[in-house]
């Protein structure tokens, strides 16, 4: 249970565990795009219990994304449009993969720059951006949007400084729903926190009002950044430190 993100090392395709009693992730999207509310229920409880059960199950995330955040889609694709640059990201789709990103470029930056920051980080807990795929079945400008989400997942925890532990990835929940309001979001925050780390209760809603007072990074072209400082970016970007890990517990125990 040390790091959600490790399931990211095994090999996923989007119909992982249809013959395991799991839905699919092609079955998933037919539920979200037409599937009746007591389907996405279903699903969406399926996937929680599972990855309450399982944190390292990072599919379950996908699956629960799925299931919940239908209906808030059409907000955020609209914010996204009509964000400054907005358009010209739907209209461009960059990706960040090992296809569209030079790796050993950003291996080569200081430490203390976005790239190199980046590129440190998957190298050390052994994460695959590649194994970010869009899901099947959705139309192109949802799939892109989805896939850029997921894609820039990693680089939002570089941003925030939150690591990929329980603690961290509740922390980045809280964050991300206050950035896109995607409802599967705030149920992983809530119950992830209520179920594995009661204690931490403090630094998911900390990360919310990060969120909050952020810039809306959906918009944020992080392939043309890679070269910036981390400090002088988080500035820029509106998002501040976070706070110390322990000092609740440090102040609990005083």
């Amino acid at each position: 249970m040390e790091r959600m993100e490790l399931s990211r090392r095994r090999a996923w395709s989007p119909d992982e565990g249809a013959d395991a009693g799991h839905a699919s992730e092609s079955e998933a999207v037919r539920v979200a795009l037409s599937g009746t509310t007591k389907e996405r229920t279903a699903l969406a409880l399926r996937a929680l219990g599972r990855l309450l059960a399982d944190p390292d199950d990072t599919v379950q995330v996908f699956m629960l994304g799925l299931a919940l955040n239908a209906s808030s889609f059409p907000q955020l694709l609209t914010r996204i449009a009509i964000a400054p640059g907005g358009l010209d990201l739907l209209r461009e789709q960059p990706r960040i993969d090992g296809e569209s990103v030079d790796f050993d470029r950003l291996r080569a930056l200081p430490a203390d720059t976005l790239g190199g920051a980046y590129a440190r980080y998957l190298d050390e807990h052994r994460l695959d951006p590649d194994l970010f795929q869009a899901p099947p079945g959705l139309p192109p400008v949802a799939r892109f949007v989805v896939q850029r989400i997921r894609q820039t997942h990693d680089v939002w925890h570089v941003l925030t400084g939150y690591a990929p532990d329980v603690a961290g990835e509740l922390a980045l929940q809280g964050f991300s729903y206050a950035q896109i309001r995607a409802p599967s979001a705030a149920i992983i925050a809530v119950f992830g926190t209520l179920v594995r780390a009661p204690r931490e209760a403090g630094r998911v809603w900390e990360g919310f009002r990060r969120g909050r007072d952020a810039t809306f990074l959906p918009v944020v072209r992080f392939e043309d950044l890679w070269d910036r400082r981390l400090d002088e970016l988080r500035l820029e970007l509106g998002i501040r430190p976070p706070r110390p890990a322990g000092r609740e517990r440090t102040r609990a125990a005083a």
